[in-house]
């Protein structure tokens, strides 16, 4: 036992599934599992309930770390910022039965997407791995995990169209799974890629349509005719929430949500308000992300509905700043009607290391580079040379 506490009730609560590369997490931040599909095809239902994710719970039980929730959650608060563990209130102990029925399921249900969102990466963005398969790796950020090279699964994935993938019957197997499931949520969250985009995105919200609490992340990166279409199907649907992906303004905003102009984003935002569809807005706050939030959170207010904060790629943490962009942030957010801007301002209080200087530096050359209409002077000239981008 730990002196320490390491329980989370989002390990009895929530489970991520990737239909498209196979994968589950045992809470969304976690690290993934690969599913086995012969002892899933032997326990229909119990993709909540594998042998390794028993095991990791019980490990939370007995106060024990386990490796699954080092990333994103340990390493933030080992660092005293605040992690998803934390800001989801997990450390509440509500279970003490290692077998559990999920009340939420973050499904994402393909990788088709028009967007590279600067914090996103090729495993849920194809314009993401498209344009590391057309313009080279990014051979100068010093990281550990692969999130910006090809590999030859990459390559695999790239090769199938979604019509094929839809079509497997692993993916079958999985909707097959999500009717079982569906039964005891109270939450289902889907996800992409850009769902607006995928053909199974009606058939699947058919499925779960029973499921209490519906909520579909988009983008917008989906053409004017497609997404006025694709709203006016939806509409009628009372348990549906679109969540809109969106934490900045102006340039900020284009910098970030790179294939979406402010200006067509404003415009989706106003039928999405003409078609009374209930629908809200999830910021994904990053260094990059966070010194635009007062501003759009002062525009939305009312529609900002929640925000996570970014802690892989670790020079992404909103810590990464220097002292005194930060300082102007902590200002700005001191001046909105945030209820939980406290954690932000927490986590804003960590240090970052001279290798997280360095590479968000180095992304920021990359980044740019492959997209010749971004303007890094956007952000404060102290952040610039602090990271000593030579402009």
């Amino acid at each position: 036992m730990s002196d320490r506490d390491y329980y989370c009730a989002m390990k009895f609560r929530l489970m991520k599934i990737d239909t498209e590369r196979k994968l589950i997490y045992n809470c969304d931040p976690a690290t993934p599992q690969t599913i086995n599909f012969e002892w899933l095809e032997k326990n229909p239902g119990q993709l909540f309930n594998t042998p390794l994710v028993v095991q990791e719970r019980q490990m939370m039980l007995d106060n024990q770390r386990n490796s699954s929730c080092e990333q994103n959650c340990f390493k933030a608060e080992d660092s005293n910022a605040v992690s998803p563990r934390i800001l989801r209130s997990g450390y509440n102990r509500t279970h003490a039965n290692i077998i559990a029925d999920p009340e939420m399921i973050d499904l994402t249900i393909g990788s088709d997407c028009n967007l590279t969102c600067s914090y996103c990466l090729k495993e849920y963005s194809t314009a993401w791995r498209k344009d590391l398969m057309d313009n080279g790796d990014y051979t100068t950020v010093n990281i550990d995990d692969d999130r910006f090279t090809i590999n030859i699964k990459d390559r695999v994935i790239d090769r199938s169209s979604q019509p094929d993938k839809l079509k497997t019957k692993h993916f079958r197997l999985l909707l097959d799974e999500m009717a079982h499931l569906s039964k005891t949520l109270k939450t289902i969250i889907i996800t992409g890629g850009e769902p607006l985009l995928n053909n199974s995105l009606l058939e699947i919200l058919d499925i779960v349509s029973e499921v209490p609490d519906i909520k579909v992340f988009t983008g917008l990166g989906v053409s004017t005719t497609r997404f006025t279409k694709l709203i006016s199907q939806l509409k009628d649907r009372p348990n549906i929430r679109l969540s809109v992906s969106a934490d900045a303004t102006d340039k900020i905003y284009e910098f970030n949500r790179y294939g979406v102009q402010w200006d067509d984003f404003l415009n989706k935002i106003r039928i999405l308000e003409q078609s009374n569809i209930n629908f809200g807005f999830h910021s994904t706050l990053s260094n990059l992300t966070v010194v635009g939030y007062s501003k759009f959170y002062q525009m939305f207010g009312k529609k900002c509905s929640s925000f996570d904060l970014v802690y892989t790629p670790d020079f992404m943490a909103v810590y990464v700043l220097d002292d005194h962009t930060k300082q102007k942030v902590i200002n700005e957010l001191n001046t909105i009607d945030c209820a939980r801007k406290d954690y932000i301002i927490k986590s804003l209080q960590a240090e970052p290391t001279q290798q997280q200087r360095d590479n968000t530096r180095e992304f920021l050359k990359e980044f740019t580079r492959r997209r010749p209409d971004l303007d890094v002077r956007i952000y404060p000239k102290e952040f610039l040379d602090w990271i000593d981008y030579v402009v």
